[in-house]
This record gives structure tokens, C-alpha cells and sequence, in this order.
């Protein structure tokens, strides 16, 4: 479970996980995402099964952080996502997770964050 937790350090401030199923329970990107929230993930799907995606903020390093989590690609979902990361510090860094090759899609729109990416295989 520890593929995607290595790469969170004290910098990092945001995920974007451009999920296939984000209610696989399988995935192991599922179980370390939900680990990362502190079950918050498997909170937030109870309530709302079927979002398109979802934000969900929880605590790293003592710091916020900032998961997208999303299975279609919708320009406004991503805008608001964005707004939430405007300010951040030249060291931080987003942790960027596409199991459908999505990030090509909105490439343009994160140009503004660029240099804070880091894409997880």
C-alpha cells in the first residue's frame, strides 16, 4: 500500500487521481488515497456514490491537502479544483495519478500549476 503514500511528503499539498473506478475497493490506489484521509474517501462515497468526481481536503504533515478525485473530465470540476491550489508556495507539490490517460485532456488547464506536478505511474 505504500506506492503512492511514498511519494506524499511535507510539500505535498494535492492529488489528482484521474480514477477508472474510484469505488473500487480492489484498486490499490483506493485503499492508499482513503488511508491518506483518513477514511474519509469511503465516508464521502456513502454519502454521494455517483459524482462525477470529487474534492475531498484532509490533513498531511499537519497541512492541508487536496485530493481530487475524478472518473470524467469536466472543465468546471478542474477549474474549482484549481482555485482551491492558487496560492501555493514554489516547493509544493501535486501528486498527479492517471489510470486513463485523462491528464492529456487537461493539460492546458493545469499550465498554471505545471511546475508543481508530478506524475505517478
Amino acid at each position: 500500500m505504500n506506492d503512492l503514500i511514498k511519494y506524499v511528503t511535507p510539500l505535498t499539498r494535492g492529488i489528482i487521481w484521474l480514477a477508472k473506478d474510484e469505488t473500487d475497493h480492489t484498486n490499490p490506489r483506493y485503499s492508499e488515497i482513503d488511508y491518506l484521509l483518513d477514511g474519509l474517501l469511503t465516508a464521502n462515497l456513502k454519502t454521494t456514490p455517483t459524482a462525477s468526481s470529487r474534492v475531498i481536503i484532509g490533513k498531511s504533515f499537519n497541512q492541508p491537502i487536496y485530493v481530487l478525485i475524478a472518473k470524467e473530465i469536466l472543465p468546471k470540476e478542474i477549474n474549482s479544483y484549481i482555485s482551491l491550489l492558487e496560492n501555493l508556495s514554489p516547493d509544493t507539490d501535486i501528486l498527479v495519478v492517471d489510470e486513463f490517460d485523462g491528464l492529456t485532456r487537461i493539460k492546458s488547464q493545469l499550465s498554471g500549476l505545471s511546475s508543481h506536478l508530478r506524475i505517478i505511474e
